[in-house]
């Protein structure tokens, strides 16, 4: 009979490494992407945002689909933390957790849908403006044309990006608690993980993501959740090891 605390087994390969990949896979990509890094640009300057888009629209879409795929494996590690988990409420809490976090992933895929677009839409934005500059006939009209889709998609990719955010952190929270209580690693993990999901609920309630501020804080604690995973893993391989 399993009790509370103890775990049900160890985790499965694929889970194991998609836990340890997916959250470096997400974190890396996202900071290389042309409009964050050290300092990102800021999402109320719509007009620098797609130019530097529009320059670097292919590697942006390349990172894009490489963050989406990181989010995948991030979600098949928690179903395999679930899976583990003792009966009780520690797989109560991690079911809740799951489906937030499956939620999230869909959320997220419609993010990065609406950034793929409007990586297109800046990249023609910027050969349009270039030819209007060059006075190519109807450059100026296209440039116009491509302006508006452009800024609507950008809007559009900041609005879901804010629910998204939600989603995914507010996940956290059942997350972390019942890995604190499951035994699969040690609690303080587990609470660590909870605090970061109320941390960044009231940083970015506080700092939207498309502001300067937002966009910064948001790059900060993907970082932390990256890290938090990344050694939530490599404490679960190290232990089925031994």
């Amino acid at each position: 009979m399993t009790t509370e605390g103890t775990s049900t087994g160890k985790l499965d390969v694929v889970a194991k490494w998609s836990l340890i990949i997916g959250p470096i896979l997400v974190v890396v990509f996202n900071f290389l992407l042309p409009t964050n890094g050290i300092t990102p640009i800021n999402p109320e300057d719509s007009d620098k945002f797609l130019a530097e888009l529009g320059k670097n629209a292919d590697i942006a879409q390349i990172y894009e689909v490489i963050i989406l795929l990181g989010l995948i494996l991030y979600t098949r590690g928690l179903i395999g933390l679930w899976r583990i988990a003792p009966e009780g409420s520690s797989r109560y809490r991690l079911g809740v957790g799951l489906m937030g976090s499956v939620s999230a992933l869909a959320l997220w895929a419609v993010v990065l849908g609406l950034g793929l677009a409007e990586a297109s839409v800046a990249d023609k934005l910027a050969t349009a403006m270039a030819g209007a500059q060059a006075g190519v006939p109807g450059a100026a009209e296209s440039a116009a044309g491509a302006t508006l889709i452009a800024k609507t998609l950008h809007a559009g990719f900041f609005g879901v990006y804010q629910t998204a955010t939600y989603v995914a952190y507010i996940s956290l929270i059942p997350i972390g608690g019942g890995l604190a209580i499951s035994g699969i690693l040690r609690k303080e993990f587990g609470w660590a993980i909870s605090l970061i999901g109320v941390a960044t609920i009231a940083l970015t309630s506080i700092f939207p993501v498309k502001t300067e501020e937002g966009i910064i804080i948001i790059g900060i604690m993907a970082l932390i959740w990256g890290v938090a995973f990344l050694a939530s893993g490599l404490q679960i391989a190290r232990q089925d090891m031994d």
